[in-house]
């Protein structure tokens, strides 16, 4: 009722309200296809004043359209993004359609190709780009969404299944209460993906800390994901060498506290998702050490050529390949990678059931006991037909 008399009032036309309510208008679409001529002269309307009934059936009618309008491209755009996502042993590239990439999250698609693949509960997904670079390493990063994270229309992932256990969870940690301190001095804060933020602070008596939580507080961004990066030479900021209009660079990280390299994938701190002994992982470990310091680096780029054509798994061959010829640390997802990735190539080396061979079989349980053997197998079988996906 409020909305017909409104409309009405907007073309002088609000003393016919009750009569059009006799009629049967209960809303103001009804205006345009619910009222005669016949009406409006039963009613009484002068000539001007069917004038303004028709201006204001116009009104509605493109009110009508522009809503049509604006909806149109948001559905539109839901229906034609797309991504593809294989995995080891999938056969070709399954399609996720009808997703708003501006809504949709990182860890939304997750789930969802956990959801797909019916993988349970006690498994998660690591994410990585069709050329094997990790995507999903960082759990902050993984509540933007796919726009904010520049994932195109139409890209193709690659997918890793692995127990729970050796994904990283956010970081426990207690909520500070921000007290807050106005100061006279005007510093920029630059956070890495997230633009700048002007603050007032005290530079003689106000901290890095300080500095950070207010600039949670302004930008709406965790303060334990926000790092320094600049010098740091005592506790205030003018000891740090911020002054007046001074830029402060951040970096957004959930886990600021890496390890080092040799001690990030040389350790035991990883469950397969098919168990191994525990002298099978020494063995692995060992071996990859092995391969890894005793082999030239043309070498090793042969044998990792030869990994990717049997396996076709991009993240084991791109995470080899800085571990091996880069002499970079990988990511907790890169070591994931390695250790899913290369079960699956030595379990198609060994000798299992089903295969016509005259030799020991092996049992998953011991397939990393026999690692060594494989590094040496894998480019004699490298003209076989093995082939992971």
């Amino acid at each position: 009722m409020d909305a017909i008399l409104n409309t009405l009032k907007q073309f002088r036309l609000e003393s016919y309200c009750n009569q059009l309510v006799q009629l049967g208008v209960k809303e103001t679409r009804d205006f345009l296809d619910s009222v005669t001529d016949e009406d409006l002269d039963n009613m009484g309307l002068s000539h001007v004043e069917k004038n303004r009934f028709s201006a204001m059936k116009t009104s509605i009618q493109r009110a009508k359209e522009h809503q049509v309008q604006t909806l149109t491209p948001v559905q539109k755009s839901m229906e034609s993004f797309y991504l593809k996502y294989t995995f080891p042993k999938c056969r070709k590239p399954k399609i996720i359609k009808n997703m708003d990439s501006a809504k949709t999250t990182v860890e939304d698609l997750m789930r969802r190709i956990c959801h797909l693949e019916s993988v349970g509960n006690s498994k998660g997904v690591c994410l990585y780009t069709i050329d094997g670079m990790p995507l999903t390493d960082d759990p902050f990063f993984n509540t933007w969404s796919l726009k904010d994270r520049h994932i195109e229309n139409g890209a193709v992932m690659y997918a890793m299944f692995t127990p729970k256990e050796n994904l990283k969870q956010f970081p426990q940690t207690p909520k500070r209460e921000i007290v807050e301190t106005y100061g006279s001095n005007m510093v920029r804060c630059h956070i890495m993906l997230k633009g700048d933020f002007e603050l007032k602070v005290k530079l003689a008596s106000d901290t890095i800390t300080n500095l950070i939580l207010k600039l949670a507080n302004k930008s709406g961004i965790p303060a334990h994901v926000v790092h320094y990066k600049g010098r740091r030479g005592g506790d205030t900021l003018e000891s740090c060498g911020i002054s007046e209009g001074s830029t402060v660079n951040f970096s957004l990280s959930s886990f600021p506290d890496e390890t080092s390299y040799d001690e990030t994938f040389f350790i035991h701190d990883f469950l397969p998702s098919v168990p191994q002994t525990k002298k099978g992982i020494s063995v692995f470990l060992s071996s990859v050490y092995a391969v890894k310091h005793n082999y030239k680096t043309k070498q090793l780029q042969k044998l990792i050529a030869y990994i990717r054509k049997l396996t076709g798994c991009h993240p084991l061959a791109q995470s080899l390949h800085q571990l091996f010829c880069r002499n970079e640390r990988l990511t907790r997802n890169q070591k994931i990678a390695v250790v899913e990735g290369l079960y699956l190539l030595f379990r198609e080396l060994l000798p299992q059931r089903g295969r016509p061979q005259g030799e020991r079989l092996i049992k998953d349980l011991d397939v990393f006991e026999n690692s060594l053997y494989c590094w040496v197998t894998s480019p004699i079988r490298s003209k076989e037909t093995i082939r992971i996906p």
